[in-house]
C-alpha cells in the first residue's frame, strides 16, 4: 500500500483532493523515477585542427577542413543497456549535434546516428534482436570518432555503407563462434539519414566471428570476422578482417579488405593494415596502409599511409597527432597534419 503524508489524507478528507489521483500521480512518479534510473547519458566532443598542403579531391574528409580550427561534433547517446533475463530490453539512441554530421549538407546541424531497441528471445543460448536503425555490420572503422584509433578514417570507410533500418538477429554458437543474420530497408548506397531508395526492397546482412582455439600452435587466437550486404539495389558489400596473434607484448596487427560489386560497374576494392603498439600506459602508437581503386569515385591505383600517436594527457580525454598522405593515379598527393581532442563523459 502507498504511504500518504498527513497533509494529503487531511485534504482527501476534505475532499479537495481523491485517494486515487493521488495514488495515480505517485504511481506515474514511482514510474517515471525507475525509467530515470534505468537510462543512462553518455557521448563527447570532438575538436580538432587540420593542416593541408593541398586541395585535391582525394577520398577522405581532410579537405573542407584543412587550415583551420573545427568544432568535429557533439556526440550523445543516451541508452539502457539489455539484462540478463529470457526476455530482456534494452534501447540506444545516439545524435550528433555539429559540422560533421552527414544531414549538414541541407543546412542542419543535426544527425540521429542510431535508435534501436535491444530484444531477446529464450531460443538456445538465446537470441538477441536489434530493431530500428543501427550501425552498419561491415567496416573496420566505425562511424563514432571514439572507436577508431586515428582521427582521419581510412579509405575503407568511404566505401561502405555506414547504417541500416531493420532488425539484425545475433546468435552466440560456442564462446569461439557468433553470427548475425538480419533484413534492412533498401536505402540507396545506405548512408546516414540516407531514405531516398528505391522503396519495397531489402538489404539482406550476415555476418560471422570466430576465434581460433588454444590448439592451433601459433594461430591460436586468431580473430576472424566476414560480413556482407546484399543490396536488392544490384550493388553487394563484402568485408573480411583477420586479428593477428602477434608474439610481441604490446604490438596487435590486423588486415581487413573492402569490396563492393555494383551491376553498373562501379567496383570497389580497398585493402587495408592497421598496426598498433603500446609505448606506456599512457601512449600508443599506430599505424594504417591502405591501397587499391574505387571505380564509385573514378580513382585508380589508390594508397594511403598514417601515422598517429595517442596519448591520455587529461582523464576522459583522447589526444591524438597524426599525419597522412594520401595518392591516386592522376592527382596530387594529399599530405595533412591533424590534432585531435576527444573529452568523453
Amino acid at each position: 500500500m502507498m504511504k500518504m503524508n498527513k497533509w494529503t489524507m487531511a485534504l482527501a478528507a476534505a475532499g479537495v483532493v481523491s485517494l486515487s489521483s493521488v495514488a495515480q500521480a505517485q504511481e506515474a512518479a514511482a514510474g517515471a523515477d525507475a525509467l530515470a534510473a534505468s537510462t543512462t547519458l553518455s557521448g563527447y566532443v570532438s575538436t580538432s585542427y587540420t593542416m593541408s598542403d593541398t586541395a585535391g579531391a582525394n577520398l577522405g574528409k581532410t579537405n573542407e577542413d584543412a587550415d583551420k580550427f573545427k568544432l568535429d561534433v557533439v556526440s550523445l547517446t543516451l541508452s539502457s543497456a539489455q539484462g540478463a533475463g529470457e526476455y530482456a530490453t534494452g534501447y540506444t539512441v545516439g545524435m550528433w549535434v555539429g559540422p560533421d554530421d552527414q544531414s549538414s549538407t541541407g543546412g542542419q546541424d543535426f544527425e540521429l546516428t542510431q535508435a534501436n531497441i535491444d530484444l531477446r528471445l529464450p531460443v538456445g543460448n538465446g537470441i538477441d534482436l536489434k530493431v530500428g536503425y543501427m550501425p552498419t555490420i561491415v567496416g573496420y572503422e566505425v562511424y563514432e570518432y571514439t572507436g577508431n584509433a586515428f582521427f582521419q578514417r581510412g579509405l575503407g570507410f568511404f566505401v561502405e555503407p555506414t547504417h541500416h533500418t531493420g532488425v539484425l538477429a545475433s546468435y552466440q554458437v560456442s564462446d569461439a563462434l557468433s553470427v548475425s543474420v538480419g533484413l534492412a530497408n533498401n536505402q540507396g548506397n545506405q548512408q546516414a539519414n540516407d531514405e531516398t531508395g528505391i522503396g519495397g526492397g531489402n538489404a539482406m546482412l550476415a555476418s560471422v566471428s570466430y576465434t581460433v582455439g588454444d590448439g592451433a600452435g601459433p594461430l591460436s587466437g586468431t580473430e576472424i570476422y566476414a560480413a556482407t550486404v546484399q543490396d536488392t539495389a544490384e550493388v553487394d558489400y563484402w568485408y573480411a578482417s583477420i586479428g593477428l596473434p602477434i608474439p610481441v607484448e604490446g604490438l596487435s596487427v590486423d588486415l581487413a579488405a573492402d569490396w563492393v560489386d555494383s551491376d553498373n560497374g562501379n567496383d570497389d576494392e580497398i585493402y587495408q593494415i592497421y598496426a598498433a603498439y603500446t609505448l606506456s600506459d599512457k601512449a600508443t602508437l599506430n599505424a594504417r596502409y591502405e591501397f587499391g581503386t574505387s571505380d564509385t569515385n573514378s580513382y585508380t591505383d589508390l594508397e594511403s599511409v598514417a601515422v598517429g600517436i595517442s596519448y591520455d594527457l587529461w582523464d576522459n580525454v583522447i589526444s591524438r597527432v597524426e599525419w597522412m598522405s594520401t595518392s591516386e593515379e592522376g592527382s596530387a598527393d594529399d599530405d595533412t597534419l591533424a590534432v585531435n581532442l576527444v573529452y568523453s563523459f
